[in-house]
């Protein structure tokens, strides 16, 4: 059975939402956060792109509004704060999780692990990241990253793993997850800075 595009992109999010602290504003040169930034990728032979729409706050967070957009249609959004310890996502959806997740620890550093666990809407999300540092090639260009990688993610009784390639100065180059038995991958094909 084959997803849609839209159901990619929520579901990429979901997986990426495993991955949601409290803080003012800040930005991480491994996930530049300006109004404008984009980032398309390809799935499936088809495009997302995921843009920093605008601040907003989650509770008493200063997050940015990421919004994801298939086909000129926003079909889904989260919001993302940056800490001194790491980005975390703090709502997907417009739904807050228990406890924000951190999907990359900062400054990121190979070996690094820490946990998760929380709930999103009723849903238990638990499980273990580790740091690791890779060369990626990802649409004809190399990147070294810090790659953010969680096995055996408890997603609600499923589990799902999910690895995030991070390049500086652009973010994530590529995103991978296997759940129910499926894999997919989003790789950047294009990153425009914020003007």
């Amino acid at each position: 059975m084959k997803r849609s595009v839209a159901g990619l992109a929520l579901v990429a999010l979901m997986s990426m939402s495993c991955a949601l602290v409290a803080q003012t504003e800040k930005s991480s040169e491994y996930y530049p956060l300006k109004p404008g930034t984009k980032w398309v990728y390809t799935v499936m032979g088809s495009q997302i792109t995921m843009k920093v729409d605008k601040k907003e706050k989650i509770g008493e967070v200063e997050c940015w509004k990421i919004a994801t957009i298939v086909n000129d249609k926003e079909v889904a959004s989260e919001h993302v704060s940056v800490t001194d310890d790491g980005i975390y996502r703090n709502a997907l959806n417009g739904q807050k999780p228990e406890k924000p997740v951190m999907f990359l620890k900062l400054p990121p550093k190979k070996d690094d692990k820490w946990d998760i666990d929380t709930k999103i809407s009723g849903q238990v999300i638990k499980g273990k990241f580790v740091i690791k540092e890779e060369k990626a090639k990802v649409g004809g260009k190399d990147y070294d990253t810090f790659v953010s990688e969680g096995k055996d993610i408890d997603i609600n009784g499923k589990l799902t793993t999910i690895k995030y390639w991070f390049a500086k100065d652009i973010g994530i180059v590529k995103l991978s997850f296997t759940m129910d038995g499926q894999d997919t991958v989003l790789e950047l094909e294009k990153y425009e800075a914020a003007k």
